[in-house]
Protein backbone atom coordinates (compact mmCIF):
# COMPACT_ATOMS: atom_id res chain seq x y z
CA UNK A 1 0.00 0.00 0.00
CA UNK A 2 1.35 3.36 -0.96
CA UNK A 3 2.02 6.09 1.57
CA UNK A 4 -1.20 7.99 2.11
CA UNK A 5 -1.52 11.75 2.20
CA UNK A 6 -2.22 12.79 5.75
CA UNK A 7 -3.74 16.24 6.02
CA UNK A 8 -4.40 17.80 9.36
CA UNK A 9 -6.37 20.96 9.99
CA UNK A 10 -6.58 21.57 6.29
CA UNK A 11 -2.85 21.79 5.70
CA UNK A 12 -0.76 19.52 3.53
CA UNK A 13 2.07 17.42 4.85
CA UNK A 14 2.66 14.55 2.50
CA UNK A 15 1.14 15.85 -0.72
CA UNK A 16 4.45 17.08 -2.02
CA UNK A 17 3.71 17.06 -5.72
CA UNK A 18 0.59 19.18 -5.42
CA UNK A 19 2.19 22.54 -6.08
CA UNK A 20 3.96 21.27 -9.18
CA UNK A 21 0.80 19.69 -10.58
CA UNK A 22 -1.32 22.75 -9.89
CA UNK A 23 1.24 24.93 -11.63
CA UNK A 24 1.19 22.71 -14.71
CA UNK A 25 -2.60 22.58 -14.84
CA UNK A 26 -2.87 26.35 -14.52
CA UNK A 27 -1.00 26.62 -17.80
CA UNK A 28 -3.63 26.40 -20.50
CA UNK A 29 -1.67 24.09 -22.75
CA UNK A 30 -2.30 20.51 -23.72
CA UNK A 31 1.42 19.82 -23.37
CA UNK A 32 1.34 21.07 -19.78
CA UNK A 33 -1.39 18.60 -18.91
CA UNK A 34 0.61 15.81 -20.50
CA UNK A 35 3.58 16.89 -18.38
CA UNK A 36 1.39 16.87 -15.28
CA UNK A 37 0.21 13.30 -15.86
CA UNK A 38 3.74 12.20 -16.75
CA UNK A 39 5.07 13.79 -13.56
CA UNK A 40 2.38 12.10 -11.45
CA UNK A 41 3.11 8.80 -13.19
CA UNK A 42 6.80 9.13 -12.39
CA UNK A 43 6.01 9.74 -8.73
CA UNK A 44 3.45 6.97 -8.31
CA UNK A 45 4.70 4.20 -10.59
CA UNK A 46 8.16 5.28 -11.74
CA UNK A 47 10.26 3.12 -9.39
CA UNK A 48 8.24 -0.02 -10.13
CA UNK A 49 8.34 0.62 -13.87
CA UNK A 50 12.09 1.17 -13.81
CA UNK A 51 12.61 -2.12 -11.96
CA UNK A 52 10.31 -3.96 -14.38
CA UNK A 53 12.06 -2.49 -17.43
CA UNK A 54 15.45 -3.37 -15.93
CA UNK A 55 14.45 -7.00 -15.36
CA UNK A 56 12.96 -7.22 -18.86
CA UNK A 57 16.14 -5.83 -20.42
CA UNK A 58 18.28 -8.22 -18.42
CA UNK A 59 16.10 -11.13 -19.53
CA UNK A 60 16.32 -10.10 -23.17
CA UNK A 61 20.08 -9.58 -23.00
CA UNK A 62 20.70 -12.94 -21.35
CA UNK A 63 18.61 -14.64 -24.02
CA UNK A 64 20.14 -12.66 -26.88
CA UNK A 65 23.72 -13.03 -25.64
CA UNK A 66 23.18 -16.65 -24.54
CA UNK A 67 24.47 -15.87 -21.07
CA UNK A 68 22.03 -18.12 -19.27
CA UNK A 69 19.69 -21.01 -20.00
CA UNK A 70 15.95 -20.89 -19.34
CA UNK A 71 16.42 -22.71 -16.03
CA UNK A 72 19.09 -20.25 -14.92
CA UNK A 73 16.89 -17.30 -15.90
CA UNK A 74 14.04 -18.88 -13.95
CA UNK A 75 16.25 -19.05 -10.86
CA UNK A 76 17.06 -15.36 -11.26
CA UNK A 77 13.39 -14.47 -11.76
CA UNK A 78 12.26 -16.34 -8.68
CA UNK A 79 14.95 -14.92 -6.38
CA UNK A 80 14.03 -11.38 -7.46
CA UNK A 81 10.28 -12.06 -7.32
CA UNK A 82 10.44 -13.57 -3.83
CA UNK A 83 12.53 -10.60 -2.64
CA UNK A 84 10.03 -8.03 -3.87
CA UNK A 85 6.91 -9.93 -2.81
CA UNK A 86 7.99 -10.64 0.75
CA UNK A 87 9.60 -7.22 1.19
CA UNK A 88 6.11 -5.79 0.70
CA UNK A 89 4.89 -7.96 3.56
CA UNK A 90 7.71 -6.68 5.77
CA UNK A 91 6.96 -3.08 4.77
CA UNK A 92 3.28 -3.53 5.64
CA UNK A 93 4.14 -4.03 9.31
CA UNK A 94 5.26 -0.41 9.77
CA UNK A 95 4.18 1.47 6.66
CA UNK A 96 1.08 3.42 7.71
CA UNK A 97 2.07 3.72 11.37
CA UNK A 98 5.38 5.35 10.46
CA UNK A 99 3.65 7.49 7.84
CA UNK A 100 1.31 8.85 10.50
CA UNK A 101 4.24 9.49 12.84
CA UNK A 102 6.10 11.40 10.13
CA UNK A 103 3.01 13.44 9.30
CA UNK A 104 2.73 14.49 12.93
CA UNK A 105 6.44 15.33 13.04
CA UNK A 106 6.05 17.61 10.02
CA UNK A 107 2.88 19.20 11.36
CA UNK A 108 4.35 19.83 14.81
CA UNK A 109 7.71 20.88 13.30
CA UNK A 110 9.53 18.14 15.22
CA UNK A 111 12.06 17.70 12.42
CA UNK A 112 14.71 16.45 14.83
CA UNK A 113 12.63 13.31 15.41
CA UNK A 114 12.55 12.26 11.75
CA UNK A 115 16.07 10.92 11.25
CA UNK A 116 16.00 8.85 14.47
CA UNK A 117 12.73 7.30 13.28
CA UNK A 118 14.44 6.51 9.98
CA UNK A 119 17.22 4.65 11.81
CA UNK A 120 14.69 2.88 14.02
CA UNK A 121 12.54 1.77 11.11
CA UNK A 122 15.60 0.43 9.28
CA UNK A 123 16.66 -1.59 12.33
CA UNK A 124 13.15 -2.95 12.80
CA UNK A 125 12.92 -3.81 9.10
CA UNK A 126 16.25 -5.66 9.15
CA UNK A 127 15.14 -7.62 12.22
CA UNK A 128 11.79 -8.69 10.70
CA UNK A 129 13.36 -9.44 7.31
CA UNK A 130 16.08 -11.54 8.96
CA UNK A 131 13.49 -13.70 10.70
CA UNK A 132 11.60 -14.15 7.43
CA UNK A 133 14.80 -15.07 5.58
CA UNK A 134 15.71 -17.56 8.31
CA UNK A 135 12.43 -19.33 7.54
CA UNK A 136 13.42 -19.38 3.87
CA UNK A 137 16.82 -20.87 4.74
CA UNK A 138 15.14 -23.67 6.69
CA UNK A 139 13.93 -25.24 3.42
CA UNK A 140 16.24 -23.69 0.82
CA UNK A 141 18.29 -26.15 -1.25
CA UNK A 142 20.26 -23.41 -3.01
CA UNK A 143 24.06 -23.36 -2.84
CA UNK A 144 25.42 -21.37 0.11
CA UNK A 145 26.83 -18.65 -2.13
CA UNK A 146 23.47 -18.14 -3.86
CA UNK A 147 21.67 -18.08 -0.50
CA UNK A 148 24.07 -15.39 0.72
CA UNK A 149 23.45 -13.30 -2.39
CA UNK A 150 19.68 -13.75 -2.04
CA UNK A 151 19.98 -12.45 1.54
CA UNK A 152 21.85 -9.34 0.38
CA UNK A 153 19.25 -8.72 -2.35
CA UNK A 154 16.34 -9.19 0.05
CA UNK A 155 17.81 -6.80 2.62
CA UNK A 156 18.62 -4.24 -0.06
CA UNK A 157 15.05 -4.23 -1.37
CA UNK A 158 13.64 -3.91 2.16
CA UNK A 159 15.88 -0.94 2.95
CA UNK A 160 14.99 0.71 -0.36
CA UNK A 161 11.31 0.78 0.65
CA UNK A 162 12.23 2.43 3.97
CA UNK A 163 14.16 5.15 2.16
CA UNK A 164 11.35 5.51 -0.36
CA UNK A 165 8.81 6.13 2.41
CA UNK A 166 10.89 8.84 4.11
CA UNK A 167 11.94 10.61 0.91
CA UNK A 168 8.31 10.62 -0.26
CA UNK A 169 7.37 12.27 3.02
CA UNK A 170 10.08 14.86 2.38
CA UNK A 171 8.80 15.40 -1.19
CA UNK A 172 12.17 14.47 -2.71
CA UNK A 173 10.64 12.51 -5.59
CA UNK A 174 13.24 13.37 -8.20
CA UNK A 175 16.00 11.84 -6.10
CA UNK A 176 13.98 8.64 -5.91
CA UNK A 177 13.53 8.49 -9.68
CA UNK A 178 17.18 9.29 -10.43
CA UNK A 179 18.37 6.65 -7.96
CA UNK A 180 16.23 3.94 -9.56
CA UNK A 181 17.36 4.95 -13.05
CA UNK A 182 21.02 4.84 -12.00
CA UNK A 183 20.53 1.42 -10.44
CA UNK A 184 18.82 0.11 -13.57
CA UNK A 185 21.64 1.32 -15.80
CA UNK A 186 24.25 -0.31 -13.57
CA UNK A 187 22.35 -3.62 -13.51
CA UNK A 188 22.09 -3.77 -17.31
CA UNK A 189 25.72 -2.68 -17.74
CA UNK A 190 26.82 -5.42 -15.35
CA UNK A 191 25.17 -8.04 -17.57
CA UNK A 192 27.00 -6.75 -20.64
CA UNK A 193 30.32 -6.71 -18.77
CA UNK A 194 29.68 -10.26 -17.58
CA UNK A 195 29.13 -11.42 -21.15
CA UNK A 196 32.28 -9.71 -22.41
CA UNK A 197 34.79 -10.52 -19.67
CA UNK A 198 33.53 -13.06 -17.12
CA UNK A 199 31.85 -15.86 -19.06
CA UNK A 200 34.92 -18.09 -19.01
CA UNK A 201 34.93 -18.05 -15.20
CA UNK A 202 31.27 -19.07 -14.80
CA UNK A 203 31.86 -22.82 -14.83
CA UNK A 204 29.74 -23.98 -11.88
CA UNK A 205 26.17 -25.04 -12.67
CA UNK A 206 24.61 -22.18 -10.69
CA UNK A 207 27.11 -19.42 -11.48
CA UNK A 208 25.24 -17.92 -14.42
CA UNK A 209 22.10 -17.42 -12.36
CA UNK A 210 24.40 -16.08 -9.64
CA UNK A 211 25.84 -13.56 -12.13
CA UNK A 212 22.35 -12.46 -13.15
CA UNK A 213 21.24 -12.01 -9.53
CA UNK A 214 24.52 -10.28 -8.63
CA UNK A 215 24.00 -7.79 -11.46
CA UNK A 216 20.50 -6.97 -10.23
CA UNK A 217 21.72 -6.75 -6.65
CA UNK A 218 24.53 -4.40 -7.65
CA UNK A 219 22.05 -2.15 -9.43
CA UNK A 220 19.75 -2.04 -6.42
CA UNK A 221 22.68 -1.31 -4.09
CA UNK A 222 23.48 1.68 -6.30
CA UNK A 223 19.83 2.72 -5.96
CA UNK A 224 20.03 2.31 -2.19
CA UNK A 225 23.23 4.36 -2.04
CA UNK A 226 21.57 7.16 -4.04
CA UNK A 227 18.54 7.13 -1.75
CA UNK A 228 20.70 7.15 1.38
CA UNK A 229 22.73 10.08 0.05
CA UNK A 230 19.45 11.91 -0.60
CA UNK A 231 18.36 11.17 2.98
CA UNK A 232 21.56 12.73 4.34
CA UNK A 233 21.06 15.82 2.19
CA UNK A 234 17.37 16.12 3.05
CA UNK A 235 17.69 15.73 6.81
CA UNK A 236 20.78 17.59 8.04
CA UNK A 237 19.74 17.04 11.67
CA UNK A 238 20.97 13.47 12.10
CA UNK A 239 20.31 12.83 15.74
CA UNK A 240 20.08 9.21 16.83
CA UNK A 241 18.18 9.87 20.06
CA UNK A 242 14.74 8.26 20.31
CA UNK A 243 15.05 5.88 17.37
CA UNK A 244 12.09 3.78 18.47
CA UNK A 245 9.82 6.52 19.78
CA UNK A 246 7.45 5.89 16.89
CA UNK A 247 6.58 2.51 18.44
CA UNK A 248 4.02 4.23 20.67
CA UNK A 249 1.99 4.92 17.52
CA UNK A 250 1.27 1.19 17.29
CA UNK A 251 -0.59 1.64 20.58
CA UNK A 252 -2.33 4.84 19.46
CA UNK A 253 -3.29 3.75 15.93
CA UNK A 254 -3.55 -0.06 15.80
CA UNK A 255 -6.02 0.19 12.90
CA UNK A 256 -3.29 1.69 10.71
CA UNK A 257 -1.08 -1.32 11.35
CA UNK A 258 -3.84 -3.75 10.44
CA UNK A 259 -4.79 -1.75 7.35
CA UNK A 260 -1.36 -1.88 5.70
CA UNK A 261 -0.33 -5.29 7.01
CA UNK A 262 -3.50 -7.11 5.96
CA UNK A 263 -3.72 -5.33 2.62
CA UNK A 264 -0.12 -6.14 1.67
CA UNK A 265 -0.64 -9.80 2.54
CA UNK A 266 -4.03 -9.81 0.85
CA UNK A 267 -2.46 -8.87 -2.46
CA UNK A 268 -0.41 -12.07 -2.51
CA UNK A 269 -2.28 -14.59 -0.37
CA UNK A 270 -4.24 -15.99 -3.33
CA UNK A 271 -1.01 -16.37 -5.30
CA UNK A 272 0.61 -18.29 -2.46
CA UNK A 273 -2.31 -20.71 -2.28
CA UNK A 274 -2.28 -21.29 -6.05
CA UNK A 275 1.45 -22.08 -5.90
CA UNK A 276 0.44 -25.34 -4.17
CA UNK A 277 -2.45 -26.10 -6.55
CA UNK A 278 -2.69 -27.95 -9.85
CA UNK A 279 -0.16 -26.55 -12.33
CA UNK A 280 2.16 -25.32 -9.61
CA UNK A 281 5.84 -26.10 -9.83
CA UNK A 282 8.89 -26.36 -7.58
CA UNK A 283 12.22 -25.00 -8.82
CA UNK A 284 15.49 -26.35 -7.39
CA UNK A 285 13.51 -27.94 -4.53
CA UNK A 286 13.23 -24.42 -3.09
CA UNK A 287 10.91 -22.04 -4.95
CA UNK A 288 7.23 -22.68 -5.40
CA UNK A 289 5.55 -20.85 -8.25
CA UNK A 290 2.83 -21.19 -10.86
CA UNK A 291 4.10 -20.31 -14.37
CA UNK A 292 0.66 -19.56 -15.83
CA UNK A 293 -0.92 -17.71 -12.91
CA UNK A 294 2.20 -15.73 -11.94
CA UNK A 295 2.62 -14.43 -15.48
CA UNK A 296 -1.04 -13.50 -15.74
CA UNK A 297 -1.21 -11.68 -12.40
CA UNK A 298 2.00 -9.78 -13.16
CA UNK A 299 0.65 -8.54 -16.50
CA UNK A 300 -2.67 -7.65 -14.87
CA UNK A 301 -1.02 -5.38 -12.35
CA UNK A 302 0.67 -3.51 -15.19
CA UNK A 303 -2.78 -2.57 -16.51
CA UNK A 304 -3.67 -0.52 -13.40
CA UNK A 305 -0.73 1.88 -13.57
CA UNK A 306 -3.09 4.65 -14.82
CA UNK A 307 -5.12 4.39 -11.60
CA UNK A 308 -2.60 5.91 -9.23
CA UNK A 309 -1.55 8.51 -11.78
CA UNK A 310 -5.12 9.72 -12.30
CA UNK A 311 -5.84 9.50 -8.58
CA UNK A 312 -2.84 11.62 -7.57
CA UNK A 313 -3.66 14.26 -10.19
CA UNK A 314 -7.29 14.34 -9.07
CA UNK A 315 -6.49 14.64 -5.39
CA UNK A 316 -3.78 17.23 -5.82
CA UNK A 317 -5.49 19.53 -8.31
CA UNK A 318 -9.17 19.55 -7.35
CA UNK A 319 -10.08 17.56 -4.27
CA UNK A 320 -7.38 18.91 -1.97
CA UNK A 321 -8.46 22.53 -2.47
CA UNK A 322 -12.05 21.75 -1.42
CA UNK A 323 -10.81 19.55 1.39
CA UNK A 324 -8.64 22.38 2.72
CA UNK A 325 -11.49 24.90 2.57
CA UNK A 326 -13.88 22.58 4.43
CA UNK A 327 -11.47 21.81 7.26
CA UNK A 328 -10.36 25.43 7.30
CA UNK A 329 -13.91 26.47 8.18
CA UNK A 330 -14.19 23.63 10.70
CA UNK A 331 -10.97 24.50 12.50
CA UNK A 332 -11.19 28.28 12.27
CA UNK A 333 -14.80 28.65 13.37
CA UNK A 334 -16.64 29.14 10.09
CA UNK A 335 -20.38 29.66 10.06
CA UNK A 336 -22.82 26.79 9.64
CA UNK A 337 -23.65 27.92 6.10
CA UNK A 338 -19.96 28.13 5.16
CA UNK A 339 -19.29 24.65 6.50
CA UNK A 340 -22.29 23.16 4.69
CA UNK A 341 -21.43 24.85 1.38
CA UNK A 342 -17.79 23.78 1.56
CA UNK A 343 -18.86 20.24 2.51
CA UNK A 344 -21.19 20.04 -0.50
CA UNK A 345 -18.44 21.34 -2.82
CA UNK A 346 -15.88 18.89 -1.43
CA UNK A 347 -18.17 15.88 -1.76
CA UNK A 348 -19.24 16.90 -5.26
CA UNK A 349 -15.63 17.03 -6.43
CA UNK A 350 -14.83 13.77 -4.67
CA UNK A 351 -17.75 12.05 -6.40
CA UNK A 352 -16.79 13.49 -9.79
CA UNK A 353 -13.15 12.47 -9.45
CA UNK A 354 -13.94 8.96 -8.27
CA UNK A 355 -16.42 8.52 -11.12
CA UNK A 356 -13.80 9.71 -13.57
CA UNK A 357 -11.25 7.33 -12.09
CA UNK A 358 -13.62 4.35 -12.19
CA UNK A 359 -14.60 5.18 -15.77
CA UNK A 360 -11.08 5.71 -17.13
CA UNK A 361 -9.44 2.76 -15.43
CA UNK A 362 -12.47 0.62 -16.18
CA UNK A 363 -12.13 1.45 -19.87
CA UNK A 364 -8.41 0.61 -19.85
CA UNK A 365 -9.03 -2.71 -18.10
CA UNK A 366 -11.93 -3.55 -20.42
CA UNK A 367 -9.80 -2.92 -23.50
CA UNK A 368 -7.09 -5.24 -22.22
CA UNK A 369 -9.67 -7.94 -21.50
CA UNK A 370 -11.22 -7.61 -24.96
CA UNK A 371 -8.00 -7.39 -26.96
CA UNK A 372 -6.06 -9.99 -24.98
CA UNK A 373 -6.98 -12.51 -27.69
CA UNK A 374 -5.09 -10.36 -30.19
CA UNK A 375 -2.18 -9.20 -28.00
CA UNK A 376 -1.16 -12.47 -26.38
CA UNK A 377 -0.31 -14.38 -29.59
CA UNK A 378 1.83 -11.41 -30.64
CA UNK A 379 3.69 -11.64 -27.31
CA UNK A 380 4.10 -15.39 -27.65
CA UNK A 381 1.92 -16.11 -24.60
CA UNK A 382 -0.31 -19.16 -24.35
CA UNK A 383 -4.14 -19.20 -24.39
CA UNK A 384 -4.05 -20.54 -20.81
CA UNK A 385 -2.24 -17.42 -19.61
CA UNK A 386 -4.66 -15.26 -21.62
CA UNK A 387 -7.72 -16.86 -19.99
CA UNK A 388 -6.36 -16.32 -16.49
CA UNK A 389 -5.24 -12.79 -17.40
CA UNK A 390 -8.74 -11.78 -18.41
CA UNK A 391 -10.03 -12.70 -14.95
CA UNK A 392 -7.09 -11.29 -13.00
CA UNK A 393 -7.37 -8.01 -14.90
CA UNK A 394 -10.89 -7.62 -13.50
CA UNK A 395 -9.48 -8.41 -10.07
CA UNK A 396 -6.62 -5.96 -10.53
CA UNK A 397 -9.12 -3.21 -11.42
CA UNK A 398 -11.12 -3.89 -8.24
CA UNK A 399 -7.90 -4.13 -6.25
CA UNK A 400 -6.84 -0.69 -7.48
CA UNK A 401 -10.22 0.72 -6.50
CA UNK A 402 -9.93 -0.85 -3.05
CA UNK A 403 -6.58 0.88 -2.61
CA UNK A 404 -7.94 4.23 -3.75
CA UNK A 405 -11.03 4.07 -1.54
CA UNK A 406 -8.95 2.94 1.44
CA UNK A 407 -6.70 5.96 0.98
CA UNK A 408 -9.75 8.25 0.82
CA UNK A 409 -11.06 6.70 4.04
CA UNK A 410 -7.72 7.47 5.63
CA UNK A 411 -7.90 11.09 4.42
CA UNK A 412 -11.12 11.40 6.40
CA UNK A 413 -9.60 9.63 9.42
CA UNK A 414 -11.88 6.59 9.13
CA UNK A 415 -9.20 4.22 10.39
CA UNK A 416 -11.69 1.54 11.34
CA UNK A 417 -13.28 1.59 7.89
CA UNK A 418 -9.87 1.22 6.27
CA UNK A 419 -8.96 -1.67 8.58
CA UNK A 420 -12.30 -3.43 7.95
CA UNK A 421 -11.71 -3.08 4.20
CA UNK A 422 -8.26 -4.67 4.43
CA UNK A 423 -9.58 -7.46 6.66
CA UNK A 424 -12.35 -8.24 4.15
CA UNK A 425 -9.87 -7.99 1.28
CA UNK A 426 -7.52 -10.65 2.67
CA UNK A 427 -10.38 -12.86 3.90
CA UNK A 428 -12.14 -12.91 0.53
CA UNK A 429 -8.96 -13.50 -1.48
CA UNK A 430 -7.74 -16.29 0.78
CA UNK A 431 -11.12 -17.91 1.40
CA UNK A 432 -12.41 -17.86 -2.18
CA UNK A 433 -9.10 -19.05 -3.62
CA UNK A 434 -9.10 -22.03 -1.28
CA UNK A 435 -12.80 -22.83 -1.79
CA UNK A 436 -12.57 -22.68 -5.58
CA UNK A 437 -9.41 -24.79 -5.90
CA UNK A 438 -11.41 -28.01 -6.56
CA UNK A 439 -12.57 -26.41 -9.82
CA UNK A 440 -9.00 -26.62 -11.09
CA UNK A 441 -7.23 -24.14 -13.36
CA UNK A 442 -10.56 -22.74 -14.54
CA UNK A 443 -10.98 -21.07 -11.14
CA UNK A 444 -7.57 -19.38 -11.19
CA UNK A 445 -8.19 -15.67 -11.38
CA UNK A 446 -11.92 -16.04 -10.70
CA UNK A 447 -11.44 -16.04 -6.93
CA UNK A 448 -9.18 -13.00 -7.19
CA UNK A 449 -11.74 -11.15 -9.32
CA UNK A 450 -14.67 -11.96 -7.01
CA UNK A 451 -12.77 -11.34 -3.78
CA UNK A 452 -11.43 -7.95 -4.87
CA UNK A 453 -14.81 -6.91 -6.23
CA UNK A 454 -16.54 -7.71 -2.92
CA UNK A 455 -13.93 -5.65 -1.04
CA UNK A 456 -14.38 -2.87 -3.61
CA UNK A 457 -18.15 -2.82 -3.06
CA UNK A 458 -17.73 -2.79 0.73
CA UNK A 459 -15.21 0.06 0.72
CA UNK A 460 -17.40 2.13 -1.61
CA UNK A 461 -20.47 1.66 0.60
CA UNK A 462 -18.42 2.46 3.70
CA UNK A 463 -17.08 5.65 2.13
CA UNK A 464 -20.52 6.82 0.95
CA UNK A 465 -22.02 6.31 4.40
CA UNK A 466 -19.10 7.89 6.21
CA UNK A 467 -18.79 11.06 4.14
CA UNK A 468 -22.56 11.59 4.17
CA UNK A 469 -22.11 12.33 7.89
CA UNK A 470 -18.63 13.83 7.64
CA UNK A 471 -19.53 16.92 9.66
CA UNK A 472 -20.75 14.70 12.52
CA UNK A 473 -17.59 12.58 12.41
CA UNK A 474 -15.42 15.69 12.23
CA UNK A 475 -16.95 17.46 15.22
CA UNK A 476 -17.38 14.35 17.38
CA UNK A 477 -13.91 12.97 16.76
CA UNK A 478 -11.64 12.88 19.79
CA UNK A 479 -8.33 11.31 20.67
CA UNK A 480 -9.08 8.14 22.62
CA UNK A 481 -6.37 6.95 24.99
CA UNK A 482 -4.52 3.81 23.86
CA UNK A 483 -5.86 0.56 25.25
CA UNK A 484 -2.33 -0.62 25.90
CA UNK A 485 1.13 0.89 26.20
CA UNK A 486 3.01 -2.29 25.29
CA UNK A 487 4.72 -0.84 22.22
CA UNK A 488 5.54 2.40 24.03
CA UNK A 489 7.34 0.44 26.72
CA UNK A 490 9.15 -1.69 24.15
CA UNK A 491 10.20 1.46 22.28
CA UNK A 492 11.40 3.07 25.49
CA UNK A 493 13.45 -0.01 26.37
CA UNK A 494 15.00 -0.11 22.88
CA UNK A 495 15.78 3.62 23.06
CA UNK A 496 17.60 3.08 26.34
CA UNK A 497 19.53 0.16 24.90
CA UNK A 498 20.54 2.09 21.77
CA UNK A 499 21.63 5.08 23.85
CA UNK A 500 23.83 3.03 26.17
Amino acid sequence: MRTYIYMKKGERHMAGIGFKLQQLFQEDYFSSRIKAYAFAGLVTSGPWLIVIVTIALMQWLTSYLSIATLEERTTFNLIVSYSFIFSQVVLGVQQLVVTRYLADCFYEKRYEDIFPAFIGMMKTTVAIASVLFAVFLSFSELPALLNALAFVLFMTVNLIWVHFLFLSAAKFYQAVAYSFVAGGVVAVAAIIITDQFLMSYLTESYMKSFALTASMTLGLIVTLFGLFTSMLLTFPNRSTVGQFSFYRYFDRYPALFWTSFLYNIGIWVGTWIIWFAEGGAVHLDTFRYHPIYDTAIFLSYLTIIPTMTIFVVSVETRFYERYRVFYGYVNEGGTYQQIQRSKAAMLLVLRQELQRLFRNQGLVSLLFVIFAAVLFPLLGLSPEIRDVFQMTTIGAFSNAMVLVLTLVLLYFEDHKGAAYTSALFITMNAGLTYLLLPLGPDSYGLSFAIGCTIAFAFSLIRLIRYVSEIDYHTFSRSETPPRTDTFRRVGKWLNERSAS
